[in-house]
């Protein structure tokens, strides 16, 4: 779950399936000239929207960080916790949509464990977790590559675009530009991408890679006060599940 700073007494909870929302969205979007192009592109985009299917059991019932009396935000849970559940989301994605949206969905659990986080600097059981989840997502990644016939250009390609609609959707839903991440060019170059917040709800994106002038993207959020907080837990699960949501839309345009 990411927990958004409060904003005018109002604190927004995102649940992870609706933030890879909006990267599904950014990735049907995708292709201005000079951009790397998802192929295949349906499967791609399916992915992108998709890649935080891990998380869905554990957003039916949040646990409770008892030092800060909310739900824990997904940065405050260790590998233990989730690298078993990353590996159910990816048998999700292999059994509901087959290779590619699987094989992108493990890939981005990879590159989560191996270029955003130190295992070496972790607490002995979170890197235990992730090397018991290399172990078995390397050899499905391997596989399934060779059977989709998949060459490492394309593979890294879409991998890197899930990366960075991933990105920048963690940067909209923050509401913290320095997450935006980098995209890769046609040409096989990366770019950083410089999102800067115009308004509330509207932020310009330099380089632009949408194929369209402008761009809303849309997802659920819970609403709650700022100064909302628990000290039980299944009081927690009972209110967020009976608490209002709202819709949060952001807006981007070209710098």
């Amino acid at each position: 779950m990411i927990l958004r700073d409060p904003e005018d007494g109002i604190r927004l909870l995102i649940p992870q399936p609706s933030h890879a929302l909006l990267s599904g969205q950014m990735m049907a979007a995708w292709g201005a000239p000079g951009f790397a192009r998802p192929d295949p592109a349906p499967e791609v985009i399916l992915a992108a929207g998709q890649h935080d299917i891990a998380w869905l059991s554990w957003e039916t019932a949040p646990t409770l960080d008892p030092e800060t009396g909310l739900p824990h935000a997904f940065t405050a849970l260790g590998a233990a916790v989730h690298a078993p559940m990353w590996a159910r989301g990816v048998e999700l994605a292999r059994a509901a949509w087959g290779l590619w949206p699987a094989l992108l969905i493990s890939l981005h659990g990879t590159r989560i464990y191996t270029q955003y986080m130190d295992p070496e600097s972790l607490p002995a059981k979170d890197e235990a977790a992730i090397d018991r989840n290399a172990a078995k997502e390397d050899v499905l990644q391997a596989d399934w590559i060779a059977k989709l016939g998949a060459t490492a250009e394309q593979v890294e390609r879409n991998s890197a675009l899930v990366a960075v609609t991933d990105a920048l959707s963690l940067a909209l839903c923050f509401a913290d530009p320095d997450k935006a991440g980098e995209a890769p060019m046609e040409d096989g170059s990366t770019r950083k991408m410089k999102l800067v917040r115009q308004a509330p709800s509207r932020w310009s994106l330099d380089p632009w890679p949408f194929r369209e002038s402008t761009l809303t993207l849309r997802c659920e959020a819970i609403r709650l006060p700022a100064s909302a907080r628990w000290t039980d837990e299944e009081a927690m699960r009972r209110d967020l599940r009976e608490a209002a949501w709202s819709k949060l839309a952001e807006t981007l345009v070209p710098a």
